[in-house]
């Protein structure tokens, strides 16, 4: 019995490093999955439109590669880089149902504030990589 508990607890262990610490192993793509057909989008530089993930969108994975100035997600509500955004850090992970809050919080440099304060679930148009937001 206690083998079995020292095992398990080595596992639990191993699987919290793994989910607590997704940029050690980034892959270096921003990821959007489709709500209405389960597809993945992935994106490796910037994306003036999100294809067929475009506000469709209800999960994602900033997955980026460590860099200076580079591995931030600009989330925006319109395509090319318009509206509204929201900043996402290297290596979060988000979904609609577990954060359904989640909203387009800073205002655009293009053409401001179109889609603030909406939810980015479902709303989203395009995404750049980016510094720090």
């Amino acid at each position: 019995m206690r083998r079995i508990s020292i095992a398990l607890s080595a596992a639990l262990v191993l699987v919290a490093t793994v989910f607590t610490a997704p940029t050690a192993m980034a892959s270096g793509e921003f990821s959007v999955w489709n709500y209405q057909n389960g597809a993945r989008c992935d994106f490796y530089g910037n994306a003036p439109s999100l294809g067929q993930c475009t506000n469709t969108n209800y999960l994602y994975h900033n997955n980026g590669n460590p860099c200076s100035g580079c591995d931030h997600i600009k989330l925006y509500w319109g395509r090319d880089y318009t509206g509204a955004y929201r900043c996402i850090p290297p290596g979060e992970i988000a979904g609609e149902y577990a954060q359904p809050g989640l909203t387009f919080n800073r205002v655009g440099e293009k053409s401001g504030s179109s889609g603030l304060n909406q939810t980015i679930w479902r709303n989203a148009a395009s995404a750049k990589w980016s510094g720090p937001c």
